[in-house]
């Protein structure tokens, strides 16, 4: 063994790179493509109603946000035709519009994004550069198929990032977590903190985190850290190489015009009555 090699294997490492490799080593088995969750595009009104339903009581649970009437959470983005809502749901016919997983990504355009209420001066950073921006939202999978295993969230974040990828051809993912979720962004999936704030209105006056993750060099620094890890453990295959991560099922374009329409109008509605 050489010198160098053996001054690396006992000089103790700093305790931030300690508690990575512990978080990174806690990771659950992957699954790339389990029978029992069907990922895809919500795409109808029922399908929206049971995401924005879910996202509400997980978030009244969490504390985010006071229980509304109606019990949706939706916020002034979703109007955005651009924004996408995403669903994760079990393949038994009687529950197939009933999600335990959903996401929103929100590309950004002239009505901006959600962060630039908190974290403005950051995003208009990336912006500058010009830089194409994607953000991640209004999050939640059902208590029985999260607590104690991530398996659902992660392949939930694989569908978001392939369509980040594919689809949007962004350059920057960006999100705001609640400072107790940063160790799995920042130790786990790399993202880099670009800001943080004490007190922020989308989630109940919560603290927030908010985090950038560059698309382009994201999949090189995971190779770098998983690749010598075992398949079921290997963060960059799951994410970059595991095949499709979600079922895209396009209705004919009149129908998804008409399907669209109402979809609009029933976001407008529950924001009117909820005042946001």
């Amino acid at each position: 063994m050489s010198l160098s090699n053996t001054l690396f294997t006992f000089v103790p490492c700093p305790a931030t790179d300690f508690r990575k490799n512990m978080n990174q080593s806690g990771l659950p088995d992957f699954q790339t493509n389990p029978d029992s969750v069907i990922f895809r595009k919500a795409s109808s009104k029922e399908d929206y109603i049971s995401c924005f339903s879910l996202l509400h009581d997980v978030y009244v649970e969490e504390g985010f946000i006071e229980p509304s009437l109606p019990p949706l959470r939706i916020i002034p983005h979703h109007k955005d035709p651009e924004a996408t809502v995403f669903m994760g749901c079990l393949p038994d016919d009687q529950a197939e519009n009933m999600p335990i997983y959903t996401a929103s990504m929100f590309p950004d355009n002239k009505q901006g994004l959600p962060m630039d209420e908190g974290f403005k001066r950051q995003v208009d950073a990336l912006r500058d550069q010009g830089r194409s921006l994607v953000e991640i939202g209004c999050l939640a999978s059902h208590p029985l198929y999260r607590k104690g295993d991530k398996k659902i969230p992660m392949l939930g974040n694989r569908m978001l990032v392939s369509y980040a990828i594919k689809t949007l051809k962004a350059d920057d993912l960006v999100i705001t977590v609640h400072p107790k979720y940063l160790k799995i962004y920042e130790d786990i999936l790399l993202f880099e903190k670009i800001g943080e704030i004490p007190s922020y209105s989308y989630v109940n006056d919560n603290p927030a985190v908010a985090l950038r993750q560059d698309l382009h060099t994201w999949p090189e620094r995971l190779k770098k850290i998983y690749a010598k890890k075992p398949i079921e453990k290997n963060l960059y295959h799951f994410l970059f190489e595991s095949g499709p991560a979600f079922n895209d099922l396009p209705f004919e374009e009149e129908k998804e015009g008409a399907e669209k329409y109402g979809i609009m109008e029933l976001i407008k509605n529950v924001l009117l009555l909820t005042n946001m």
